[in-house]
């Protein structure tokens, strides 16, 4: 795929899970931060309709995502955190990885951000290293400048 050609997105229904359903929000075309990488922005709500927090899916594997940027970015609102939700939300996301042919993906998270740490860890997701961000990246502007790398095959987490 040329610079000049669109990702070809792929339309998802409500992804509905035990306590959670994902709306796709829309699609991000990439942004500078992940080295312009398409990805899919969900809403994360509860049965009930109450937006608890956002995730999104990367998709590629280019060596910012891989090394640094991750696949996956997830946020829950202040009130609702706690619940595991994060956790709940990436597996959720497991069928889109695998319509895109991603048979793995990698988790980064800043050293010092417990939760994303722990939902790695629920996840079943393993610790690989600590590596820099690149002074020259978009996240290094915005202030990151370590992440841990989390690597999560997808096999066992349907």
């Amino acid at each position: 795929m040329t610079a000049a050609q669109a990702f070809p997105f792929r339309h998802y229904d409500p992804i509905v899970g035990d306590e959670l359903a994902l709306l796709l929000n829309r699609y991000l075309e990439g942004d500078r931060a992940l080295e312009r990488a398409p990805a899919y922005l969900f809403d994360i709500v509860l049965l009930d309709g109450t937006l608890v927090g956002q995730i999104d899916l990367r998709i590629g594997q280019s060596p910012a995502l891989i090394t640094y940027a991750g696949h996956i970015g997830y946020g829950i609102d202040a009130p609702h955190r706690g619940h595991g939700y994060a956790a709940e939300a990436c597996r959720m996301l497991v069928p889109v990885a695998l319509d895109h042919d991603m048979t793995a993906l990698w988790i980064t998270c800043n050293p010092d951000n417990q939760a994303s740490i722990r939902t790695c860890e629920r996840l079943g997701a393993r610790l690989v290293e600590r590596v820099r961000v690149p002074r020259w990246s978009e996240l290094w502007r915005r202030g990151d400048r370590e992440k841990l790398r989390y690597y999560w095959p997808l096999g066992a987490a349907r």
